[in-house]
């Protein structure tokens, strides 16, 4: 049967020297090798020209268009025009205007025209380089959310595209949108990624983050300035590093506590410790620390705010009021007390010249001796409220002895006291701040423990002084971090305010342990047997 040449449907050839297993050989490779391609992480984009010119070739067409859609939704940008034309000619996105390519982006099948001459429907784009196209083929690449782009391959002469072909561009219409996928998924995470480090960065608090064995993951710009360390310094070392003794040989037992019991110390719950900077040097901060996971690991992330300034403010403001506490006992006892001490002696004198005299008053002097003596005690026992440590040597253990010895005598409870390598405090208002932590931790002890045992020890060394105050009392219920008083707030704040943590934990069998740390500092104490 003959027909017009413009009619005719010219059928595929092939070079002589090329067979059919040649063809599907040639197909396998492009095949396998953009399969190792992405497989080894190589962009898609630097990637579109040698894609188009391996179709094209295993096709024998003569060239091939690729489009991708933009994540703004509008339209299909141009990638590739391999063969075609030179690519600034066809710099634009308004390619869904073409029938054929608008209905491969609603199919899921290859969409073949063999002769664009014939067909009453479809033609190639309208662009001037493609008027002398007589053929080609078109497949949508598909996404999660709706087609991310479209494969199309055309070619000068008709001609009809065998299964094995447009199973083929298929195939790789597949791998591309595959590839596609993954690339924007790793764009959309670097950009998450680097969000993310610009906010970390540019936050005002120090961010840590730890995995289950306690090595550093994160450390940000904040962190690094507040502890003096670059990150490449801490990523994978323990976090224990920034931490004072004891707290730094006590941390990994607290992490092995917490996995084996699951109880919180720290974790959401927010408190004050002591850092120690990568110099040597102590500070006070607040640390607030979340658990997250990831898989099956636990990890955990700490925001650190340095209170250096809150807690040197705080501390002069009590500075200020203790002294003026110290200045009223001082003034009752050496202004008030001695003068009430003058009077009843002058008084005492009178009533011994009225005993002759006139007995019915010497007897009225008598009382108001006796009123003035009344007097001089009390105004001796609010001084001796107002000053209630001797600021000597061993001023603070002086006090501890008395305030164990009072203890026993208005409370009815065996309360002992225990030094060992005294430490001699230099600055007064620390010695201040023990005294009044240890007297309202036996008050809680009477009060609220019901103890009837109650011992306080005071021990120090080279690195740190701890002052514990152990009772053998009812301990606190599992409830007791959100209905803890006033006072439990204010021997904590007394804490912080001399650089010291304080920690109050129940005891195995009954019980509660009060342990205040202070981190030595060449300001805070020596010991008693060393020389200024």
């Amino acid at each position: 049967m003959s027909t017009s040449r413009n009619d005719q449907i010219i059928q595929m050839s092939r070079k002589d020297d090329t067979s059919e297993l040649q063809f599907l050989r040639n197909q396998q490779q492009v095949i396998a090798s953009l399969a190792e391609t992405f497989l080894r992480g190589h962009s898609v984009a630097s990637l579109y020209t040698e894609i188009g010119r391996s179709i094209s070739k295993v096709l024998q067409v003569d060239g091939c268009l690729l489009l991708e859609c933009p994540t703004d939704g509008h339209g299909y940008r141009l990638r590739s025009a391999c063969g075609l034309c030179k690519k600034k000619m066809l710099e634009t996105v308004d390619w869904v205007d073409n029938r054929q390519l608008a209905e491969s982006l609603k199919r899921d099948d290859v969409l073949v025209v063999t002769d664009y001459l014939a067909s009453k429907k479809f033609h190639p784009p309208d662009r001037e380089c493609f008027k002398n196209y007589r053929s080609g083929m078109s497949v949508r690449m598909p996404g999660q959310s709706g087609p991310i782009g479209v494969l199309a391959i055309y070619h000068s002469q008709a001609r009809k595209y065998r299964v094995d072909e447009q199973e083929f561009l298929s195939t790789i219409s597949n791998m591309l949108a595959g590839a596609l996928s993954r690339d924007a998924k790793e764009r959309a995470l670097r950009e998450t990624e680097t969000r993310s480090k610009v906010i970390l960065n540019t936050a005002v608090d120090a961010i840590i983050t730890i995995d289950e064995d306690g090595l550093i993951t994160l450390f940000n710009q904040a962190a690094q300035q507040m502890f003096g360390y670059m990150e490449e310094e801490v990523i994978g070392q323990k976090v224990n590093m920034l931490m004072p003794q004891p707290y730094r040989n006590e941390h990994d037992q607290y992490m092995e506590n917490y996995k084996s019991t699951g109880k919180k110390k720290v974790i959401g719950i927010g408190r004050e410790m002591t850092g120690e900077r990568k110099d040597g040097s102590t500070f006070p901060l607040y640390l607030a620390v979340s658990e997250f996971k990831v898989g099956e690991k636990r990890h955990y992330t700490g925001i650190i705010r340095d209170v250096t300034e809150q807690r040197s403010l705080e501390q002069e403001v009590l500075r200020i009021s203790d002294h003026e506490r110290r200045r009223i006992g001082q003034d009752l006892h050496d202004g008030l007390g001695q003068m009430l001490t003058g009077i009843g002696l002058m008084s005492q004198g009178l009533v011994n010249k009225l005993k002759k005299e006139n007995p019915g008053i010497a007897e009225q002097a008598k009382e108001i001796t006796r009123l003035l003596r009344e007097a001089d005690e009390y105004a001796k026992n609010l001084s001796r409220g107002l000053l209630p440590v001797d600021f000597e040597v061993r001023g603070l253990v002086t006090s501890l002895e008395r305030l164990a010895t009072n203890a026993e005598r208005l409370f009815g409870v065996e309360c002992t006291f225990r030094e060992s390598n005294i430490p001699v405090f230099y600055d007064t208002t620390v010695v201040e701040h023990l005294f009044r932590i240890t007297q309202e931790a036996i008050s809680n002890a009477v009060k609220h423990s019901q103890a009837d045992r109650i011992r306080i020890e005071l021990e120090a060394n080279e690195e740190f002084a701890v002052l514990m105050v152990k009772n053998n009392g009812r301990g606190f219920t599992s409830e007791w971090q959100q209905k803890k008083g006033s006072g439990i707030d204010i021997m904590r704040f007394r804490a912080q305010l001399i650089g010291a943590t304080l920690d109050i934990q129940n005891l195995e069998g009954g019980g509660v342990v009060l342990n205040c740390v202070l981190p030595r500092t060449e300001a805070m104490y020596r010991m008693e047997d060393e020389q200024e």
